[in-house]
């Protein structure tokens, strides 16, 4: 199906679905594995296929009239009372003369009276430009449709933009510097995203070839004044009795001396591991820092909207970045902020993240530098801001979501800096719109960027509760602790292998690199902790995890003392153990780990039997602790639903026993799957529930659609806000429910199929329990798969035979394949009936569905088989009957009425082409006028307007008749 095909399927060619790209994850290298053919992992095959497909939209589904512009009319002039019929001809053709501008010459008059601009005046009344509202008119029809944009996770709320321009010392700049950037939330010491690497080399290592640094995009769904940077720098491993940090924060001398610039240069050429250096906290959005003793108060941040409150900001992250305006700052479409950040404050140790807001960490001096970022908020499409903190807490001080440009950054006069022992001054910059990045100019804030941009992904995707819509697959591994009974100058290596057959095997290339551009590295270190009994770890080690694991894929730590005296070569770490940490069984936890360490390696050190041989380090105590963060769209967390997946590849495979047992109880366990989880991998259990349903034998079928009901009950009844169609449910059905281009089988005959055997046991009389009813609350989701399923299906079979320009032909339904629809139908409008009388609001609901499914219809299938499905619901509805079922009749008229193909609607006899009149003839006159009112006669093709018009003729001369 062309991309770019569009439809219009009610009257106009071309094909009815238009598919919309959906964005991937950049930067993200998965297993090969998953770019291969997956027929041995039927699974895996349904989550790469839906991850990876574009969204497939019916751009017809909720109405196209909204596009079609009202007919322009000239505004009419009226002339003077003795104007005759020559003078009025000459106004006709002089319209667009303004009256203001006319003169008595240009208006002759055949009277002998020459009559003044006075006299020519416009009328007082509007040209007639017929309007309709049709979202007003459709809203107030009961059950009407509201159609949802698409979701994703990166194309909502707000992107930040950071890159680090420079990093300049008072001493100087000889060594290269290296670093980290993050999102973090202070007060949930939660880490949002993660790191952004980059480096500063000296002016002398830089090389000419390399590009400039990419910047880092960050996504987060609010503003909040807890939202900040995590500024993390590196430097190279400080030698024994050489150059110490303490250079870059002493008063005395200011400067490096020759000599220490000498031995830096040269250490830092030959030591190729790193130890912390320094860290500095820049919050995005908070403006609750001001001045601490007098003057006027100090913007405390580069993105925060407006200035309030004129105390010091107070809490275990003191000191952070205080930011100060720079004179009179506007900010516009393509602008930029500069942040000079002079508060970094070194550290005296080796340090975690948590460590940082421990109240009795030591004291941290402030380096004597700056470092400089360029920070750049860049509005999203179709971005909804609400003024909700991360925190939960409404709040009226951040973005405004009618202006989120304009209003990102306030002009403020110079103000003081905060008073303090570790304050110092930052400030920040208007770069005027320039886009340093080179990355082309910024339209409508929406920037084009660049490819060598890096993309940090959003923690928080895997906690939403919303369905994963991109293809990730890695592991977040977090070295924290080593606890050792004598000091070292300790860092970590860390590998994936596929097995623990031999130690000297090469290990996976599955590390991601730091540096930005370079392919998957076979391992990745840590920094070096120098001289620690307790080393401690702050490194974010990257992992991309293969598609399929065993139980012998495990990571192995390797754990190395280095000498950091001077030698002519680069100093040789020493090997003093090794940990290992299988993934099937630690992979998804997300607690802290604590492993033993091993003198040595032995073959089969994983398994039982080559335990026994091990011998460890401090007694064999667990001295080194670690945490995991697994972020995968393909690996569930959760167990029921891993083995359902499993036995779906047994039983797709023919690899499970005929009878399905193993597959049938891990549907039936999926009912008891938490919210969270089911609903992140809501579409491939949906697609594959449906795939069971079209071929899966009746037991499985039934099971499959128990199962499916379940999970569409739970996930409506979730709703935030109470929508009878939940959103991530229209936007399955709307966006992302395909049959990949004839890959999968149509599911509307199964579906239909067993739907309808439990209606038909329902109306026998038969127990089919509770479930019933949540089948028919769901009503509307199943119908309009049905539909979408047979629209997939109609525009494959006639897309490669189709003249351009012409409109799908309706496909007939098979024999028995309509016949069954019937009969699910018709026990459907047997139970809107029923459940009428008796009061029930799921009866109308269940009604504006039925009448939903027809009018999706009438684009797809022969009309004549939609005239049987609407002919059946009026004999059922026949007859003298109470208010409310006629309400019902109405509104199913009305949503019907609202198709342009209705008039042409046949009856039984094929030249019958007007059976509707044969439906209002059943009704009284304000029934027939509150039908007609949905119906503006000026709205459709003139063929079918002049139908409606003569219908509607026809209806106001014959009343008495008609009674």
């Amino acid at each position: 199906m062309d991309s770019n095909a569009s439809s219009n399927g009610n009257g106009g060619g071309g094909y009815r679905f238009r598919r919309i790209p959906r964005h991937s994850l950049p930067h993200l290298k998965l297993d090969p594995l998953l770019d291969e053919n997956l027929e041995q992992w039927p699974h895996l095959n349904e989550l790469v296929q839906c991850y990876r497909s574009d969204w497939v939209k019916d751009d017809n589904k909720y109405g196209h009239y909204e596009t079609i512009s009202p007919v322009s009319f000239e505004n009419q002039i009226f002339e003077g009372p003795d104007t005759d019929i020559e003078t009025e001809m000459q106004l006709a053709s002089a319209r667009q003369i303004k009256a203001e501008d006319a003169t008595d010459d240009d208006v002759p008059s055949s009277s002998g009276r020459q009559f003044t601009n006075a006299d020519i005046t416009k009328s007082p009344l509007p040209a007639y430009e017929p309007a309709f509202d049709w979202g007003n008119e459709r809203s107030m029809i009961f059950g009407q449709r509201i159609s949802e944009t698409t979701t994703t996770h990166y194309g909502s709320g707000l992107k930040i933009s950071v890159k680090v321009l420079s990093l300049s010392f008072q001493a100087g700049l000889v060594e290269p510097f290296y670093g980290t950037i993050c999102i973090y939330n202070r007060e949930r010491r939660e880490k949002l995203s993660e790191d952004f690497y980059f480096c500063v080399p000296p002016s002398e290592m830089q090389d000419a070839k390399v590009p400039l640094e990419p910047r880092g995009i960050f996504y987060l769904d609010a503003p909040s004044a807890s939202i900040c940077l995590l500024i993390q720098l590196e430097k190279p491993a400080t030698e024994e009795g050489g150059v110490t940090p303490s250079v870059y924060s002493r008063k005395e001398p200011v400067h490096l001396t020759e000599r220490e610039r000498q031995k830096l240069q040269v250490w830092s050429r030959i030591m190729p591991y790193r130890e912390s250096f320094a860290w500095a906290i820049v919050p995005l959005f908070d403006n609750s820092i001001g001045a601490a003793s007098g003057g006027s108060a100090s913007p405390s941040s580069p993105l925060a909207p407006g200035i309030s409150g004129s105390t010091s900001h107070e809490g275990v992250f003191e000191p952070i970045a205080k930011i100060t305006s720079d004179g009179k700052l506007g900010y516009s479409s393509g602008s930029s902020v500069i942040v000079e950040i002079s508060n970094l404050n070194k550290v005296k140790e080796s340090y975690t993240e948590e460590s940082l807001q421990d109240p009795k960490r030591k004291v941290h001096k402030p380096v004597k530098g700056v470092l400089k970022l360029e920070i750049e908020k860049h509005q999203t499409v179709h971005t909804e801001l609400e003024n909700v903190s991360e925190s939960g807490s409404v709040t009226n001080d951040f973005l405004d979501p009618a202006d989120p440009i304009a209003d990102i950054l306030s002009s403020k006069s110079p103000g003081n800096c905060l008073d303090g022992p570790q304050s110092s001054n930052s400030k920040w910059i208007s770069s005027d719109g320039k886009d340093v990045s080179g990355n082309g100019s910024n339209t409508q804030g929406n920037p084009d960027f660049c490819a060598d941009d890096f993309q940090a992904f959003d923690f928080r995707t895997t906690m939403r509760n919303e369905p994963f819509l991109q293809l990730f697959h890695c592991l977040y591994v977090y070295p924290l602790t080593v606890s050792l009974s004598r000091k070292r100058n300790l860092f970590i290596r860390v590998e994936l292998r596929k097995d623990d057959a031999d130690a000297r095997r090469q290990p996976l290339e599955a590390m991601y690199p730091r540096e930005h551009g370079s392919s998957l590295q076979k391992c990745a270190h840590t920094q070096v902790a120098v001289g620690a009994r307790v080393a401690c770890y702050h490194d974010e080690i990257k992992v991309s995890l293969p598609a399929v694991w065993t139980p012998l894929h495990h990571l192995l730590f390797t754990f190395f003392h280095v000498d950091l005296q001077t030698k002519l070569e680069a100093p040789k770490p020493v090997v003093i153990g090794y940990a290992s940490l299988p993934l099937s069984t630690h992979a998804q936890l997300r607690s802290e780990i604590s492993l033993p360490i091993m003198r040595e390696l032995v073959p089969h050190y994983l398994q039982d039997s080559g335990k026994e041989r091990l011998d460890y380090l401090e007694d064999g105590k667990s001295i080194f602790k670690l945490r995991l963060r697994l972020c995968s769209s393909v690996y569930p967390i959760n167990e029921r639903i891993r083995d359902f997946f499993l036995e779906y590849d047994r039983h797709t495979l023919r690899t499970s026993p005929p009878w399905g047992s193993e597959l049938l109880e891990a549907i039936n366990s999926l009912k008891n799957v938490d919210s969270t989880a089911l609903l992140q991998f809501l579409h491939p259990i949906l697609n594959m529930l449906l795939h069971l349903i079209g071929n899966g034998g009746e037991t499985l079928q039934v099971a499959a659609f128990r199962a499916m009901v379940n999970i569409l009950t739970r996930v409506q009844q979730e709703s935030v806000d109470d929508a009878e169609r939940n959103r991530s449910l229209v936007n399955y059905v709307d966006y992302a429910f395909d049959d990949f281009g004839g890959r999968q089988p149509p599911v509307y005959p199964g579906l239909s199929t067993v739907w309808g055997s439990l209606a038909r046991s329902k109306a026998k009389g038969y127990r089919v329990g509770p479930v019933y009813d949540d089948v028919l609350a769901m009503a509307w989701f199943f119908l309009e798969l049905i539909v979408k399923s047979m629209a997939l299906e109609q525009t494959r079979l006639f897309y490669h035979s189709l003249p351009l320009d012409e409109d799908v032909p309706p496909m007939q339904l098979k024999e028995g394949v309509f016949r069954c629809i019937m009969q699910l139908y018709d026990c459907l409008l047997t139970e809107v009936h029923e459940r009428c009388k008796k009061g029930l609001s799921l009866a109308k609901r269940l009604n504006s569905s039925l009448a939903f499914f027809c009018y999706d219809l009438l684009s797809v299938i022969e009309p004549r088989q939609v005239f049987e499905l609407v002919s059946l619901y009026l004999d059922k509805f026949s007859g003298v009957c109470q208010s409310v079922l006629h309400d019902c009749k109405l509104i199913f008229l009305q949503i019907i009425c609202d198709h342009d193909l209705f008039v042409e609607m046949p009856g039984r006899d094929p030249s019958d082409r007007y059976f509707i009149l044969l439906v209002f003839v059943r009704f009284t006159p304000s029934q027939r006028k509150f039908l007609l009112n949905g119906v503006p006669l000026w709205r459709t093709s003139l063929f079918i307007g002049e139908n409606l018009y003569n219908l509607n003729v026809f209806l106001n001369n014959n009343v008495g008749f008609l009674l």
